[in-house]
């Protein structure tokens, strides 16, 4: 089974100090990790190294030793090309989600993964897909 991890999954992996909070987000990466095939996008990676600076002022060299050593070798992440564009198109179309959402959503379509490991809600309202959190 297939899973898409979404930015914020990641962001709090890399930025979170508190050892209580990273344990849960850890162990839900592990879970995901360990039963499904994990794939993300490249402007996941961007999301993660921009906001893991801007809001949590991580230097963007610590989450680049994060990217390459706890999401490149177990996440595979998949390009975006024109084809994903005009899938999202439709999709913003349909639903109303942030643009980078329907990226990802229409990244996941075209590449038949059905569920994203998310915190974000409006998510839950495409038909196409599957959120999955564990709050």
């Amino acid at each position: 089974m297939k899973v898409f991890i979404d930015s914020n999954l990641l962001i709090y992996l890399n930025a979170l100090k508190s050892p209580q909070k990273r344990i849960e987000y850890e162990d839900f990466y592990l879970i995901l990790l360990s039963n499904r095939k994990a794939y993300s996008d490249v402007l996941v990676l961007d999301e993660l190294i921009y906001i893991s600076k801007k809001k949590y002022n991580v230097p963007y060299k610590i989450t680049i030793e994060f990217v390459e050593s706890l999401v490149l070798p177990y996440v595979e992440i998949l390009p975006l090309s024109e084809k994903d564009y005009q899938k999202a198109v439709e999709i913003l179309n349909t639903y109303s989600i942030k643009p980078s959402d329907a990226l990802h959503t229409a990244v996941m379509i075209l590449n038949n993964i059905s569920r994203i490991a998310s915190e974000d809600k409006e998510l839950d309202n495409v038909k196409e897909i599957e959120r999955v959190w564990f709050t």
